[in-house]
């Protein structure tokens, strides 16, 4: 028997910094893919914002009160339900949350413009459905002979107090709530609420359709 058979190599032991030192690297090597493809995912998406509704708040689909229309650029608006005073007129608030990461201006840069009960403005409200046109026709009268019934209107009440807060420049990630007051003709019916607040580039109106009653 040979007893001077030379041992077996042990196996090297694994060099505890070494592989410290390895997953590390893996682990900044998947934080840096990561980072990577959330910042592609957010170039993509930027370049397909154009300031559309996204979901409900179209003309053919409006909004009830008390609904935000999200736009695909970060933008949010939201229209409170109406509340009625005392003098049978109806208050509600337009909150505005930007999200696009640059300055708007809701309430374009004139404030004679601000406010309507016509379409062009930034803030209309109107009777009516959203489908109806911004001029309502008068309505014929029972009987012949007659003159025609004229369309029901509506009547801007504290408009400085409105466009006082529409008016200013609107910072990114901040928010801001417009009061709005007004007076229909009529009693009952419907009434619909047109926002289009003014951006650089294209921008959809945002519409709302709630009952005044």
């Amino acid at each position: 028997m040979d007893t001077n058979a030379a041992p077996a190599h042990p196996q090297p032991s694994v060099n505890p910094r070494w592989a410290t030192g390895c997953g590390i690297a893996v682990a900044l090597l998947t934080a840096l893919v990561v980072l990577g493809a959330i910042a592609l995912a957010k170039f993509e998406d930027s370049l397909s914002q154009h300031g559309y509704v996204k979901g409900p708040g179209t003309v053919v689909e409006p909004l009830h009160a008390g609904g935000t229309a999200r736009y695909d650029d970060g933008l949010r608006i939201t229209v409170s339900p109406p509340h009625r005073e005392p003098d049978n007129s109806y208050s509600f608030t337009i909150t505005y949350d930007n999200g696009t990461g640059r300055e708007l201006r809701p309430g374009g840069t004139s404030p004679a413009t601000g406010l309507g009960t016509t379409g062009g403005s930034p803030v209309v409200v109107r009777p009516g459905k959203a489908l109806d046109s911004g001029t309502p026709s008068p309505t014929p009268a029972p009987g012949a002979g007659h003159a025609p019934v004229p369309a029901p209107g509506m009547t801007f009440l504290d408009g400085a107090a409105s466009v006082t807060a529409l008016t200013p420049p609107l910072d990114t990630e901040q928010k801001r709530t417009v009061p709005v007051r007004v007076k229909p003709d009529r009693e009952g019916g419907l009434v619909t609420v047109e926002v289009a607040p003014k951006s650089p580039g294209y921008r959809d109106t945002a519409y709302w359709q709630f009952p005044l009653s």
